[in-house]
């Protein structure tokens, strides 16, 4: 049940913080020292919307953790540990991409290169 109980725990906390992107009006920053501002972002609701997205799917993880919790301890932990390895690295992997997207910084360094592979 303790298993069941941190799941619980880790899936609301990412839950939320999906729901807080949602509804954020300014552009949300993924790592806790990152400052985002509005001049950054091309469209902000579409950069705080994949956020969101992004925790959201995160939390999938540990929800399905959760209820797999009552039936069967072992498979929770599995299911756990695949959420912290390879959701993490998920994580990472889907962050650079909408930083790429929405960020100007990195869309126009990206535009840039592909242009300069035409030459």
């Amino acid at each position: 049940m303790f298993c069941v109980l941190i799941n619980f725990v880790c899936a609301a906390i990412f839950s939320l913080l999906a729901y807080s992107c949602f509804i954020s009006r300014r552009p949300v920053s993924f790592w806790s020292g990152d400052k985002i501002t509005k001049d950054q972002v091309t469209d902000v609701r579409k950069f705080n919307m994949a956020n969101a997205v992004l925790w959201a799917i995160y939390s999938l993880f540990y929800w399905i953790a959760c209820v797999c919790g009552f039936v069967n301890t072992k498979v929770s932990i599995i299911i756990t540990i695949v959420g912290l390895t390879v959701g993490f690295v998920g994580l990472l992997i889907g962050y650079n991409i909408i930083k790429r997207r929405f960020l100007h910084e990195y869309r126009d360094r990206y535009i840039a290169s592909k242009l300069n592979d035409y030459k």
